[in-house]
């Protein structure tokens, strides 16, 4: 096989971290070059890229070797295998791994039985995940929480996601009917790998794939019903507007004072929200200017890493906040598009 260092290097960077560093089929710790691909597997996901030049290839790139075609001089690389080695050439720099063998790589395929297809705008698709994976927890003792939902129906794709302490929800239009619990690892190579143009999504009740003109990756899917989530976001009576940089630096600056677990405490009044946060050697306090005065006084606690993190998911200068109670969660509207999100709050003294 030859082909451009720059291009090798750059697709091998992108799906190198679906290779599992620890498994008992050592065939994975390598990418698989096939019919133009590079495939990547670690039995929950297969990740493949097109590439030049590897039409008509079969081997395996071991692990060991993707540090040094980074570092390999920009020009031609040629990798020439003998079945069980490859070696590595670029310039005057040649190099030989011992490699596996390429019929023991599994490959990936949606499984046979009834399948869909779905044809998406991949920047509308990204911009939508990007919003909601913050929410999504890598780990749960449910395991229907470690999924996105991407759901159709009633002329919208919703995304959402929710760990049990923050819920985030954005919606496009779209007019179809299917949902799909999607693996958190997978919405991450989706959204790390710089997918462009069209996506088409095939899938079936165990598997998808996302293909565009230079990935396809295949996921499993998550099995189960996701929660009701419509519900969680009724309107609540009291509603203010703030300015959401003058918000999240004061939520910054509060929690950098602290190096232990404390919530931070909201207290609303009128058109102003005191910010503060106290523990054993700190007792911050900032004001905020409200957009539109609370009708009611309200006092509630929050913990200070989840309302970061929920005003980094939002890209506008205004957001919508609903409140209720001390013990009710707080709502967070975007002023531009569907995206919101809930905040439970925490016990304060």
């Amino acid at each position: 096989m030859k082909i451009q260092k720059n291009e090798l290097a750059q697709k091998i960077n992108k799906i190198k971290s679906v290779v599992p560093k620890k498994t008992p089929m050592s065939v994975l710790q390598g990418i698989l070059v096939k019919d133009g691909y590079l495939i990547a597997n670690n039995l929950e996901m297969t990740v493949k890229a097109k590439i030049d030049g590897a039409e008509g290839e079969c081997f395996i790139i071991p692990m060991k070797a993707f540090d040094l075609i980074s570092n390999l001089p920009n020009g031609e690389v040629e990798i020439i295998s003998d079945g069980n080695n490859i070696t590595i050439k670029a310039a005057k720099i040649k190099n030989k791994y011992q490699t596996m063998d390429p019929a023991q790589f599994p490959e990936t395929a949606i499984p046979e039985g009834e399948e869909q297809e779905i044809i998406l705008d991949s920047s509308e698709l990204l911009e939508s995940m990007k919003r909601v994976s913050y929410a999504v927890p890598a780990k749960s003792s449910n395991v229907i929480m470690t999924a996105m939902c991407l759901q159709a129906k009633d002329g919208y794709l919703n995304f959402v996601g929710l760990d049990g302490h923050v819920m985030a929800w954005d919606k496009v239009k779209y007019t179809g009917d299917f949902s799909l619990l999607l693996p958190k690892n997978t919405t991450d190579k989706l959204q790390s790998i710089g997918v462009e143009g069209s996506i088409s999504i095939r899938h079936n009740k165990l598997g998808a794939v996302f293909v565009t003109e230079e990935y396809e990756i295949y996921t499993r899917l998550i099995e189960g019903e996701y929660f009701k989530y419509q519900n969680m976001f009724s309107e609540l009576p009291l509603h203010t507007v703030i300015t959401r940089a003058e918000l999240l630096d004061a939520m910054v600056r509060a929690k950098m004072c602290t190096e232990e677990r404390c919530p931070v405490k909201f207290e609303i009044s009128g058109d102003t929200l005191n910010v503060s946060i106290k523990d054993s050697t700190t007792d911050y306090h900032e004001t905020i200017v409200l957009q539109e005065p609370l009708a009611e006084k309200l006092t509630i606690g929050f913990d200070a890493r989840l309302v970061i993190e929920t005003l980094k998911a939002f890209d506008c200068d205004n957001i919508g906040v609903q409140l209720q109670a001390s013990k009710a969660p707080m709502i967070i509207e975007a002023e531009d598009s569907d995206f919101e999100a809930i905040v439970l709050p925490v016990a304060i003294n």
